[in-house]
């Protein structure tokens, strides 16, 4: 009996050890910081990361409503800075490790024993292996004064904003955060947030869709009862193609492409300043662009328009309070040409429910169906270079404007005037680069993802091309040959030998269009390369374009009229080509739907 009752007084004892234990890390944590109470939503750059940020005390925050694609090794990361250098050169702050895939997630984080809010300037979460922000929260200052501006590498065109909070502290809004989100289809997502005190609603619109799609959303005329699209309000937004955002706002007056007739008339899908003149675009224009990126496969445009202060023809005001009917849809966009100066939707297709549909919406009911990330197929949209035999990679450098991996250098490599694309070689095929990125930029083909590997960063990385003798100027290039082979990996890298993360992927492929023809040339506006092989009794060719579009149509003849076209596209999933042929009876865009076979 003893000998129990003493079992039990140890159990005790223990357990009240691991609890005083347990207890005394919050017992000894203090509340001194001025940044106890700051608030912030996380900026995102990759992996479709959003949260909101609190600091608790001294040694913890608070992450709420947190999404996150997975990484490799994701870790809390400090930084004293948000400049490039800085930022690489960060350090972990807690043992809190980021695995997985977060969907609306709430935790708290505890600092390591070490750290202290005075030693962190810029909050990341990072990715260690590939040196990757995959997105941060800027912190005032330790006076409490200010807050940060987003740093360069931050592809915002705004920074977010500020707005007082409790305290007179502040909490800063990311472009990428709403109080709404509703799933309209498995890869599109409508978010919403109100602004009653200015009389306009921001919107964002969300997909996981191609790069050359569009997204469109708007209110039906509550008149009709069927054929909700006619008289509809609509918000069209996408990319350029040269990865600018737009929003513009439409007016739907015929099922079709917008046409514009010769007296100047406007039918069909058409901008609402098509039908106005565009001498009045300010006085028509409802949809106002405030925010726009394609990261991880995903489109996301935020804008805003007003409620009630709208055009009495070509808008439609929106009750808050009331149940409306809104259509939304997915599709190819036209980019603009000669003929027509806007980027134009096309056909949406496909079916109900998933590139198109309509819904009852109140847009002050409060709506969170939204969870998780958009987790796009293909999550790269690099550009593609294919190098040729015949025809030099000219290698320089420019301002980072679209860098896959932040953070990075100020400026980066460009291949054949394309910041960082893809480039993809063929075994057996030799690849000629006419380097002229400067004195300063050593250039070469490693196994090493990151680069810049002068001070011998990592030992192990295989050099197969290039290295410190490789770099020149325009005046005085450095030509460089390299020729990859059955032992190259299907996959290396281009960088430079004395800057991490400046360059990209290069995919090695087994054979290639300059394998099946004996003759190539890359047309005037060289977006486009023509291949072609001529025997005694046929003549077989092929085209590949660079130029983000939806069709590539290549003609022969003395000119468009009367020529014989072939036009190829893929279809909106990306998958099975078709080509047309046929003789273009007349100069304009329905001829080629018009094609006499």
């Amino acid at each position: 009996m003893c000998n129990y009752e003493t079992l039990l007084l140890f159990a005790f004892l223990f357990n009240l050890f691991i609890f005083l234990s347990c207890a005394d890390p919050a017992h000894e944590c203090s509340n001194k910081s001025s940044l106890i109470g700051f608030e912030s939503e996380v900026t995102m750059l990759q992996h479709q990361l959003r949260g909101r940020f609190t600091v608790i005390d001294d040694c913890s925050f608070r992450v709420s409503g947190f999404d996150m694609l997975p990484g490799s090794d994701v870790h809390w990361w400090g930084a004293v800075a948000s400049d490039f250098a800085n930022l690489t050169g960060g350090f972990i702050i807690s043992e809190h490790k980021l695995n997985g895939t977060y969907k609306n997630a709430s935790f708290t984080v505890p600092l390591m024993k070490n750290i202290t809010w005075d030693r962190i300037r810029v909050l990341s979460v990072w990715d260690k292996p590939t040196a990757s922000d995959f997105g941060h929260i800027l912190l005032p200052n330790s006076s409490g004064s200010g807050i940060g501006q987003s740093p360069d590498s931050a592809p915002s065109p705004s920074s977010g904003e500020a707005v007082s909070g409790k305290e007179n502290r502040s909490r800063v809004l990311a472009p990428t955060m709403f109080e709404n989100c509703m799933v309209l289809s498995e890869k599109y997502r409508l978010r919403w947030t109100l602004n009653l005190e200015d009389d306009s609603i921001d919107i964002g619109l969300e997909a996981a869709t191609a790069f050359q799609n569009y997204l469109a959303f708007g209110w039906a005329n509550p008149n009709s009862s069927f054929e909700l699209m006619l008289g509809a309000d609509v918000a069209v937004t996408g990319f350029t193609e040269e990865g600018l955002p737009f929003a513009d706002d439409f007016y739907i007056t015929k099922y079709s492409e917008c046409i514009v007739k010769n007296n100047g008339s406007a039918l069909g899908v058409c901008p609402d300043v098509l039908y106005q003149g565009s001498n009045q675009a300010s006085s028509v224009n409802n949809t106002k662009l405030i925010y726009g990126h394609r990261k991880d496969g995903v489109s996301f445009i935020r804008y805003r328009r007003s409620l009630n202060s709208v055009h009495e023809k070509y808008d439609l005001p929106v009750n808050h309070t009331e149940n409306m009917t809104v259509i939304w849809a997915l599709g190819l966009i036209r980019p603009p040409d000669s003929i027509r100066p806007y980027y134009l939707p096309q056909n949406h297709g496909g079916l109900e429910s998933e590139t198109f549909g309509h819904l009852v919406l109140n847009v002050s009911e409060h709506v969170d169906d939204c969870l998780g990330p958009l987790d796009a197929e293909d999550k790269e949209d690099q550009d593609l270079i294919i190098a040729d035999a015949k025809v030099p990679l000219v290698v320089t450098t420019a301002p980072a404007l679209h860098y896959l991996n932040p953070p990075n250098p100020s400026k980066v490599l460009y291949i054949n005037k394309k910041e960082a694309p893809v480039l993809r070689v063929e075994r057996g095929v030799p690849v000629k680069f006419s380097v002229q990125a400067g004195h300063d930029v050593a250039f070469y083909i490693t196994s090493d993802f990151l680069g810049g590997n002068a001070t011998l960063r990592n030992k192990t990385e295989t050099i197969y091309a290039g290295g410190p003798e490789a770099h020149g100027v325009l005046a005085s290039p450095m030509e460089l040959v390299w020729a990859p082979d059955r032992n190259t990996p299907d996959q290396v890298y281009y960088q430079s030998v004395y800057e991490q993360k400046m360059g990209w992927r290069v995919e090695v492929v087994d054979g290639g269009l300059s394998d099946m023809y004996n003759n190539s040339v890359v047309l005037d506006d060289q977006q486009v390369k023509f291949f072609w092989t001529l025997s005694e009794d046929s003549l077989s060719i092929a085209a590949r374009g660079e130029k983000k579009s939806g069709y590539l149509a290549i003609g022969f003849g003395n000119g468009m009229v009367n020529s014989y076209a072939y036009v190829g596209w893929i279809d909106s999933n990306g998958t099975d080509g078709s080509v047309h042929t046929g003789l273009m009876d007349k100069m304009h865009p329905r001829s080629i739907q018009q094609m006499k076979i």
